[in-house]
């Protein structure tokens, strides 16, 4: 008998709320609301927090939330930052590698998915989408901030390649290696 996963969960929720908050806030920052749009944001951002810590701590992850929550994530840094580049908030160079470095991370998990294997997230990605996430809420309040939310931007643009290459090397062997398992070294 096979067991059904229960994918209507209180996580699941919060990163379908995000994906759905997706579109106001790229609608806010396109009409000039930028406080509000961040603070939407920012909601979303601790949302991602919750949804993760309630999933973990109380068993609740599922095969639909491994994909729906950096989804969510994903779509909502990517198009705020393209809005954000739109508008002149970011310019464009930073729009490309990030564009670059998510098709990248999606080629090789999705290469890796292929052969079987699944590439968790680790701490310096982890701490690369906070500090993208940071540079973010600065773009909202670009007019309080200037020039040093930029200056943060590519500090964080930096840290989000760092984290893209050491992410990389370390699952060389689930992308690139013919049966996707780790090789002795």
């Amino acid at each position: 008998m096979r067991v059904k996963e229960n994918n209507l969960n209180f996580p699941n929720f919060l990163a379908l709320l995000r994906l759905f908050l997706v579109p106001v806030v790229v609608y806010l920052v396109t009409r000039g609301n930028m406080v509000l749009a961040g603070i939407i944001f920012l909601s979303a951002c601790f949302t991602d927090l919750l949804d993760g810590y309630i999933a973990r701590r109380y068993h609740k992850t599922t095969k639909l939330g491994t994909w729906l929550d950096p989804l969510a994530d994903k779509l909502m840094a990517v198009s705020v930052i393209v809005t954000f580049t739109i508008r002149g908030i970011f310019p464009v160079f930073v729009m490309l590698v990030i564009f670059i470095k998510e098709f990248l991370t999606l080629l090789g998990g999705l290469l890796a998915l292929k052969k079987g294997a699944v590439t968790p997230a680790n701490i310096f990605g982890k701490i690369a989408s906070l500090a993208l996430n940071t540079a973010i809420m600065g773009g909202f309040l670009y007019r309080y901030l200037t020039p040093y939310y930029l200056w943060w931007t590519y500090a964080a643009l930096a840290g989000s390649v760092i984290a893209f290459v050491q992410y990389t090397v370390k699952n060389r062997h689930l992308i690139f290696d013919k049966k996707g398992q780790e090789k002795e070294e």
